[in-house]
């Protein structure tokens, strides 16, 4: 495959749509090309060097036939241009299918020797970097997924425009992270280790609560317990949602060995339960769970990134406050 420039020796962005609807795209996105209209501006008028002052006169003249507004052909005019006027120096972005797409482009102008069609446009641009929906590291620009001010261009009525969110989608090309939204991970990571040293020391009522309202907020329900003792609890939860009921054993302390006791209660009543969750703070070695069952570990750390997203540090903190 033919590869121009990578992202990051760019520093422009532009936006463009192929045809109404992108009725061009299929053929745009299989021939590597970006295809446009403009069909009332003569053929000759495109040929380098492009005559951008008869072409500005072009459409003037057709505006004052169709008795429209003079500033409509002001701005097809601009947006005529930026195609034309060097293209190869910016990154080209649209949006289809669900996902933004972008390519990198020749400056040289192709006909149309049939004149705009269905299929394709009056004229196109041939790609120096094909239509890709990646990144060069990889990641798919799912349109739901891409920050908001980047996405808001792909209702952009017009054929082509200078992206607001430009900035952002050459970081997204350059597979870099947004600057606000690492130092927020970096902070989180930080209070999730904090959090999860003090759940190590929660008195063992509150270590069994703190489970309780885990279970509460990721929507379990405790229907029964089964039996305790002053370090461990066997319960059942039921999500109703679902339609699954779950064998849970919360433990302060523990290891393998007595892992394997629990997953082996638990593999006795798969009549009863769909899945098994083991909450225990402190282990003495690594605890592995088995491939063949649905069992969980919520340990200390997992707990932690738990507690976290469900809004219960500040809980967990006002208990050794």
């Amino acid at each position: 495959m033919r590869r121009g420039k990578m992202p990051d020796t760019f520093d422009s962005v532009r936006y463009v749509k192929n045809g109404a609807g992108g009725r061009w795209w299929p053929s745009a996105k299989e021939n590597s090309q970006i295809h446009v209209g403009w069909s009332n501006v003569p053929e000759k008028l495109l040929a380098t060097p492009i005559d951008f002052p008869a072409i500005q006169q072009v459409l003037r003249g057709f505006r004052q036939q169709m008795g429209r507004n003079q500033n409509v052909a002001t701005n097809q005019f601009k947006q005529l241009k930026t195609l034309l006027d060097k293209p190869s120096q910016h990154i080209w972005v649209t949006f289809e299918e669900g996902c933004m797409w972008w390519c990198t482009v020749h400056d040289q102008v192709t006909m149309n020797p049939l004149g705009e069609e269905i299929e394709r446009g009056y004229f196109w641009l041939t790609c120096a970097t094909p239509w890709a929906k990646q990144s060069p590291g990889g990641r798919v620009f799912d349109q739901a997924s891409l920050p908001g001010i980047v996405s808001a261009v792909a209702g952009f009525k017009g054929t082509v425009c200078t992206p607001g969110g430009s900035n952002e989608i050459l970081r997204l090309l350059r597979d870099q992270k947004d600057m606000n939204a690492s130092q927020s991970a970096e902070a989180r990571a930080v209070y999730e280790a904090a959090v999860g040293r003090m759940i190590e020391k929660l008195t063992w009522q509150d270590f069994e609560q703190l489970i309780d309202l885990i279970l509460a907020r990721t929507s379990w329900t405790r229907i029964s317990q089964l039996g305790g003792t002053q370090e461990g609890v066997d319960i059942e939860v039921e999500n109703f949602a679902v339609g699954e009921i779950a064998f849970v054993q919360i433990k302060g302390v523990s290891s393998q060995a007595v892992f394997n006791d629990y997953v082996a209660r638990f593999s006795q009543r798969r009549d009863r339960y769909a899945r098994m969750i083991f909450a225990v703070h402190t282990t003495q070695g690594n605890i592995t769970p088995p491939n063949d069952l649905p069992v969980q570990i919520w340990e200390r750390d997992t707990l932690a990134q738990l507690a976290v997203r469900l809004g219960l540090g500040q809980w967990i903190e006002s208990k050794l406050a």
